[in-house]
């Protein structure tokens, strides 16, 4: 029987953080392949999941979620006699979509002031130090560390708005797969 990973929840975030999101697209193919592996369905491509998700800036994940929720809340838990009567795969789709339409101009305007951060420390830099004895001025070093501070606020919500939909769907997999597992070595 093929029965998915139980994946930490911190471990998924640590993970989306530090490789910048690559990680979010490692898990969408990885959770499409444990679904088709566990249902045996044909219609389903872990590698064209994938693909897609990449060449559409993860627009294709609205699209993916909800395929994958109704997968996983219906198909699946009624499998394991799990009757689920909370029909959550319209509350990713609403959460991503949102995270999505609120996440975007906050990125944006962080990567506008990653940016002008990123410039003024520069002009600071060379005119401030090119003509003098290369001092760096408090004011350099202030835009300096809020320009690092931007950037990392980018990654985090960047991470954040990847994670919320994939730790909803996550969850109930880690519940599947636990009762899978409970069930099979019942069984033996």
């Amino acid at each position: 029987m093929n029965i998915g990973a139980v994946r930490s929840i911190p471990t998924m975030f640590t993970l989306n953080f530090f490789t910048l999101g690559i990680y979010h697209y490692y898990w969408i193919y990885y959770i499409s392949l444990e679904v088709q592996n566990f249902t045996k369905r044909k219609d389903i491509s872990p590698s064209l999941e994938l693909l897609l998700s990449i060449i559409t800036c993860n627009l294709y994940s609205v699209f993916w979620y909800n395929k994958y929720g109704n997968i996983i809340h219906k198909e699946i838990a009624l499998k394991i006699d799990e009757n689920d009567r909370n029909d959550v795969t319209q509350i990713v789709m609403v959460s991503f979509i949102i995270v999505l339409f609120v996440g975007m101009p906050i990125i944006g305007g962080l990567i506008f002031a990653f940016v002008m951060g990123v410039l003024l420390s520069g002009m600071s830099v060379l005119y401030g130090g090119a003509y003098n004895s290369f001092t760096l001025n408090p004011e350099v070093l202030l835009v300096f560390a809020g320009t690092i501070l931007a950037l990392i606020i980018i990654v985090i919500v960047i991470t954040a708005m990847l994670l919320i939909p994939d730790i909803i769907m996550q969850k109930k997999l880690n519940t599947i797969w636990r009762k899978v597992r409970e069930l099979h070595y019942n069984k033996i």
